[in-house]
Order: C-alpha cells, then sequence, then structure tokens
C-alpha cells in the first residue's frame, strides 16, 4: 500500500486508484490527491469511490457529486458512514433528475430509496412503481396511506395495496381504500366484509365512500348477508 502511494500517479491507473480506495484506513493526503489528479477522477468509478469513502473531505465529495451517475448517488444515500450533508446532497440531486430517469430506472431506484426519496416517488401513479415501493423495507403504513387517499390513484395501485401483506392490519389503509372511488368493486366489497361495526360506521361517514360500497356496509351493520341468495332447492319428492 505504502509503495503504490509512493508512486508518481502517472504509474498508476484508474483501476490502481479505486484498489487504493478500497482501503478504509487511506490517508485523506492520498485522497486529495487521487481527488486532484485529472486523469484519474475522469473515470466515473473513481469518483464514486471517492464520494463513497468514508475519510473524504466533505468540500471534496460535494464537488463530486454532481459528476457521479444516479445508481453511485443511490449508494451515497444509503451508506451510514458518509456525512449527513453529502447523503442530503445526494438525495437532492437524485429528486432533480427523476424527471429525465426512465420508468425501470425509477423502480429501480425505488426499492432501495431513502425516505426522503421515498416521498417523492411516492406521489407517482404506475402501478409498477408502487409495487417496487412496496418491496423497499423503508416505505411505511403511512406512506401507503398517502397513495391509497390521492384521487388520482388508479385501480391497480389500489388493489396492490389492499392486497399488500405488509399492511393488511391497517385497519386506516382498508378504510380509504375501500373509500376510494377507483377501488375494483369486488376489492372493496371484499375489505369490507372483514371489518368490524365501528369500521363499517366510519365508512359510511366519508362522503367518498360509493354508493355500491355504502349499500354493503348498510347491509352488514343491519345483519343482513352481502351473499346473493341461493336458486331455491328443488321439491323433496
Amino acid at each position: 500500500m505504502s509503495d503504490a502511494g509512493s508512486r508518481p500517479s502517472s504509474l498508476l491507473g484508474a483501476q490502481d486508484a479505486i484498489l487504493l480506495l478500497r482501503s478504509r484506513s487511506l490517508t485523506i493526503g492520498l485522497i486529495r490527491r487521487i481527488a486532484a489528479t485529472p486523469e484519474w477522477v475522469r473515470n466515473e468509478r473513481v469518483r464514486a469511490a471517492i464520494v463513497l469513502h468514508p475519510r473524504t473531505p466533505r468540500p471534496i465529495a460535494l464537488g463530486l457529486l454532481p459528476h457521479l451517475r444516479w445508481g453511485d448517488l443511490l449508494k451515497a444515500t444509503t451508506t451510514p458512514s458518509l456525512p449527513a450533508p453529502v447523503v442530503i446532497a445526494a438525495e437532492r440531486l437524485l429528486t432533480q433528475r427523476l424527471a429525465d430517469m426512465a420508468l425501470g430506472e425509477r423502480i429501480t431506484l425505488a426499492r432501495a430509496a431513502s425516505e426522503p426519496l421515498l416521498k417523492t416517488l411516492r406521489k407517482e401513479s404506475s402501478p409498477l412503481l408502487l409495487r417496487a415501493l412496496l418491496d423497499n423495507p423503508r416505505f411505511r403504513a403511512e406512506d401507503a396511506l398517502f397513495v391509497a387517499e390521492q384521487a388520482d390513484t388508479p385501480p391497480a395501485s389500489l388493489r396492490l395495496l389492499a392486497e399488500s401483506p405488509r399492511f393488511r392490519g391497517r385497519a386506516d389503509l382498508q378504510l380509504s381504500v375501500a373509500a376510494h372511488a377507483a377501488t375494483p368493486p369486488q376489492v372493496a366489497l371484499r375489505l369490507v366484509a372483514a371489518m368490524d361495526p365501528g369500521a363499517l360506521r366510519c365508512l359510511l361517514d366519508r362522503r367518498s365512500t360509493p354508493a355500491l360500497v355504502r349499500v354493503a356496509s348498510e347491509r352488514l351493520l343491519s345483519g343482513r348477508d352481502l351473499r346473493p341468495p341461493a336458486a331455491n332447492p328443488p321439491n323433496s319428492v
């Protein structure tokens, strides 16, 4: 390590710099030297390795952040050893780039996004994106409730929320999904059938509750079965 660090930079390539940056004990002086070497920092992997190193001086990391790919910015937002200002700046840059990212890239991002990024991603209406968010352990019940309460949430997304094993026990989420005008009727009725009288009354108190869901709730509260009547049995002989 010391021999490699003492050799002139002209004798080392970008891959050598990356190998050096894998050492958590690399000196700040050597990190500064790597960051000041143009033929090294032109390499995107070297730039990322410098930013992600826990001993990189904050001004150097902040200066290189805008030149990272979105995948490396994502790593910066979820690396616990990085200073908070670097993490916050990486989150800000990712948020600014979201509009230019393809749906597939946003889906990949959603699976591992930090909490501040989730607050932005949850505003999108794509069911594919929501499915990825549901795979993210940082996506919480309050995020799911936010999605359920948006007027433009599509039926497929509401179905995903209703059927998510993670939030199956959340009565407030079930109420919001059942009361949403875009929820598929069969999904809403299944939720209603599992509600207790208190939840049914809350559902009836919501102005947004669709007529079909309202009628089903009233029938359950009155003790009537939601199932259609069975066909009359044939006369016995």
